[in-house]
């Protein structure tokens, strides 16, 4: 599933923990929801897009201190009409493209010409399997029927062999109780769930990619139900539910909704930029969504392997890491443990063979949403207790 050059980049980060062997390529600042739990476009609106001309050369310098898998993510990568490009650009260069989109179905056809360009691996956003809390939650109606959609569409225009599809999902406080059916959900179609706790902007704090919306905090009363149904997705995954997240990874998250504080870094500071760090819209580097860089460096500089492997760069990157007190969002976290933990390992070396059994089911809009009913159906007291209490 993975390129050769990305499994060259795995075997360094595991034998020299510096290795960036994962990057998130923020490609478009726009997006066509307002989600409350995120607030990555309106940290990025001061920033102009870089251009179609430097695609090449970004892909280049990312071979060239060497990048396994990027992540092109947004805002919403398909507004950009170039990201089919991108794609084949990435790909021609040995790069593992994954995709990350909230479902926009309008641009199916830019889609079907990511796919025609090597894209095999998606991420499309889901928070909950009720309409009227999705919208909600998104700040757009009639997006969870678009996110439906647009699941429908990948099982058609992906391949059925090599591919792997996840839901991306953000626990607050709102869906706490829906996880479950949502990970019933996912596994029926053959798709994995990745789960990511909201993180919310304390008074004071700045942080980019985190929320501003306090309701999406949480109280005592939520964490104690998010350590509940921690273990109870440690035992779906056990039953053979596709979870993507690694035990380390929910032990840590559940050790942030309830204590503030993460378990995955090493020595209280994360990986970056030794094995993975983010890409802001103009192509400009940053340790991660959360925290921009004191300057400007961009990745189609032609100097920029060089800057990126100096001893002043790494020394400005470490000011800014070890201040930080920690995130749990997925991509980061699982990097580190996967590269320094033995069990987290043997957890995403499982996980790559069973997605090649799996397989990729194709599957109708008009299939999707019966499931989903019948799912809402088969759990109706409970599913209706949540539902009533929003």
């Amino acid at each position: 599933m993975f390129s050769f050059r990305t499994k060259l980049s795995m075997l360094k980060a595991i034998l020299t923990k510096n290795s960036p062997l994962y990057v998130q390529f923020y490609v478009s600042k726009y997006c066509h929801q307002n989600c409350k739990m995120c607030n990555i476009v309106e940290s990025n609106s001061d920033l102009v897009p870089f251009e179609s001309k430097n695609i090449n050369k970004i892909a280049d310098n990312l071979v060239k201190i060497g990048a396994g898998v990027v992540l092109l993510t947004g805002g919403e990568p398909l507004l950009r009409g170039d990201i089919d490009k991108i794609v084949k650009v990435f790909k021609s260069k040995g790069l593992d493209v994954r995709m990350q989109s909230a479902g926009l179905i309008s641009k199916k056809d830019l889609l079907k010409r990511c796919v025609k360009n090597g894209a095999r691996d998606i991420n499309i956003s889901l928070d909950s399997l009720d309409e009227g809390l999705s919208d909600k939650i998104n700040g757009a109606k009639g997006s969870w029927r678009n996110a439906i959609k647009s699941i429908a569409l990948v099982s058609k225009i992906f391949p059925k062999n090599n591919s792997i599809c996840a839901l991306g999902c953000v626990l607050s406080p709102y869906n706490i109780d829906e996880i479950e059916y949502l990970l019933e959900f996912a596994t029926k179609i053959g798709w994995w769930v990745s789960l990511v706790p909201a993180h919310v902007n304390k008074s004071g704090e700045v942080l980019k990619f985190r929320s501003q919306d306090k309701s999406f905090s949480f109280d005592k009363k939520s964490a104690i139900k998010v350590s509940q149904l921690i273990k109870r997705l440690k035992a779906m995954k056990k039953e053979g539910y596709l979870l993507f997240d690694s035990n380390d990874y929910l032990d840590s998250m559940e050790n942030y909704v309830n204590q503030g504080r993460v378990t995955w870094r090493e020595n209280e500071v994360c990986d970056s930029p030794n094995l993975y760090f983010a890409i802001l819209p103009d192509a400009s580097f940053a340790p991660c969504c959360d925290y921009r860089f004191s300057e400007k460096v961009y990745l189609y500089d032609n100097k920029f392997p060089k800057i990126f492997n100096s001893r002043k760069f790494r020394q400005d990157v470490d000011c800014i890491t070890k201040k930080c007190k920690g995130c749990n969002y997925g991509s980061y976290p699982e990097i580190s443990l996967s590269v320094r933990s033995g069990s987290t390992f043997w957890e995403r070396l499982l996980l790559n063979f069973k997605s090649k059994r799996v397989g990729l089911k194709s599957f109708s809009e008009k299939e999707l949403f019966d499931l989903i009913k019948r799912i809402k159906g088969n759990n109706s007291k409970y599913y209706n207790k949540i539902i009533t209490s929003k």
